[in-house]
């Protein structure tokens, strides 16, 4: 791909369309994202003509771990770390995360995509078809594992409206669940990670997993995710927490959030852990400042864990999220830039999803007008009056749409992947599903061939013992007769 042309085209939205060779690619909020994303698709092609290494492929010009201009490490955009707590005059270690070089780790994150990714979208899941579910399933485990070192390793009942649910994760520790199935999930897929799983998960996962839905599933949603902070020598308490959101520290727009105070600490202050909660359990943006070393067990830590929980609910949570958490955690609310202001990282907001719907409602005016408007002047030449040409174009099934989305105006920006663009993909990216299903293929092919070689055995052996038992019979009575 690097001898194909390429442009950078700010498009209506104020958003940047990457074009490649006349033919649109995707659609970038920021111009410098889609040059990495041309960098890396230009990379991939590479790795393809060249040495075919999928790895290579995957890790080729891999965005840098924060918007500093550094990296740590490749693709490091978090660190495992230990923190040392003491429970009943017992030194107890937590394994726990924390940003390189960044003021936020991520410490819990779900995100859903379509089937297509990983199988035909014409293949049905349930019970009829268990072969279909064990293949997605093990498709899932293959590429759970690769992005952050652990897959599948039992089924569970379904959860959240989905037929089907595995745990990922060892007999001791639940890293997460992956979930697909069920009629009303439009044939989505579930990925639920637990903070020990991220915890656990190996270095550069962030990194792993943003260019494998840049390329592989640009349209997955993330529905949660969680940015942390520990300030481990208690720099901010649950009680600046209380006082900066007195003070305006959490207002958002002009208005002040709701809180709430949890915990008896609040009145006696016994060291039993005390939580601040910015935001209701229902909100799209939830803060928790607690006492993170009295959850542990250490009444005398001075731990404490600042903790931004993010839905899709009024916002769009965007993918470089991955990559970028300290700058959404900083431009969270005007006191998250005061105490993280020295980490220096670039500031990022989500986007709300009522700004992208006024948008759309703009372009689907200027568009029905331009398409319209011929038919109208029509209308009224002919004499009809305003009602009837309403009524006209109407028809007689309008209905009400569910939704103003992006996809209503612009079909580029419909959350779909179609057959053709996935079978380019996966020519010229998935060669890590293409050797997986060559092993799979390989194995069944074996085990075929093995229970063949095994009846023949068994029917060469039970021959021998017949002729073996005629030659003795022989023998015995030759004499008679």
């Amino acid at each position: 791909m690097s001898n194909q042309n390429y442009e950078i085209v700010k498009n209506a939205e104020g958003r940047y369309d990457l074009i490649v060779n006349g033919q649109f690619v995707k659609s970038y909020s920021r111009k410098a994202d889609a040059e990495r994303g041309y960098l890396r698709m230009s990379g991939c092609a590479v790795a393809q003509a060249g040495s075919g290494d999928a790895t290579e492929c995957a890790t080729a010009h891999m965005p840098p771990a924060s918007n500093t201009g550094g990296q740590t490490g490749v693709g490091t955009v978090s660190e495992r770390t230990t923190q040392i707590v003491v429970v009943n005059g017992k030194a107890k270690e937590i394994p726990l995360r924390q940003g390189s070089n960044t003021a936020a780790h991520i410490d819990t994150l779900t995100f859903t995509f379509t089937k297509e990714v990983l199988i035909d979208h014409e293949t049905p899941l349930d019970d009829k078809h268990p072969e279909n579910v064990r293949e997605l399933a093990e498709k899932l485990s293959s590429t759970m594992h690769t992005l952050f070192g652990f897959g599948i390793s039992e089924q569970k009942n379904g959860i959240n409206g989905y037929k089907y649910s595995f745990v990922m994760g060892s007999h001791t520790t639940k890293y997460g669940v992956v979930a697909f199935g069920g009629s009303n999930q439009k044939d989505s897929i579930m990925v639920h990670l637990y903070g020990d799983g991220l915890t656990a998960a190996i270095d550069g996962w962030e990194t792993r997993l943003y260019n494998w839905l840049d390329v592989f599933a640009p349209f997955a949603k993330i529905t949660r995710c969680d940015l942390a902070h520990d300030f481990f020598e208690g720099e901010y308490t649950p009680d600046q927490a209380y006082q900066s959101w007195q003070q305006g520290g959490f207002d958002n727009r002009g208005q002040r959030p709701r809180a709430r105070l949890h915990g008896y600490d609040w009145l006696d202050d016994k060291r039993t852990s005390k939580t601040f909660y910015v935001g209701t359990p229902n909100s799209s943006r939830l803060v928790r400042v607690y006492d993170k070393g009295c959850e542990q067990g250490d009444n005398t830590s001075r731990w404490v864990r600042f903790e931004l929980q993010l839905r899709n609910r009024d916002y769009i949570i965007p993918h470089d999220i991955l990559i970028n958490a300290g700058g959404y955690l900083t431009a969270a609310y005007p006191i998250c830039q005061v105490l993280f202001e020295q980490y220096r990282d670039c500031p990022a907001k989500a986007e709300r999803v009522k700004k992208t719907q006024e948008i759309n409602l703009e372009h689907v005016v200027k568009y029905a007008s331009q398409s319209s408007s011929p038919c109208i002047n029509l209308m009224e030449w002919l004499g009809l009056s305003d009602s009837e040409i309403v009524k006209l174009l109407k028809g007689g099934k309008a209905k009400q749409p569910k939704r103003l989305g992006a996809d209503k105006e612009d079909c580029r920006q419909a959350n779909m992947r179609y057959l053709h663009e996935m079978k380019e993909m996966a020519q010229c990216y998935d060669f890590e599903v293409y050797r997986y299903m060559q092993q799979i293929d390989h194995r069944e092919q074996q085990a075929k061939f093995n229970a063949r070689m095994n009846k023949l055995e068994e029917q060469a052996k039970l021959y021998r013992m017949e002729r073996a038992f005629n030659s003795s019979w022989y023998a015995a009575y030759a004499d008679v007769f």
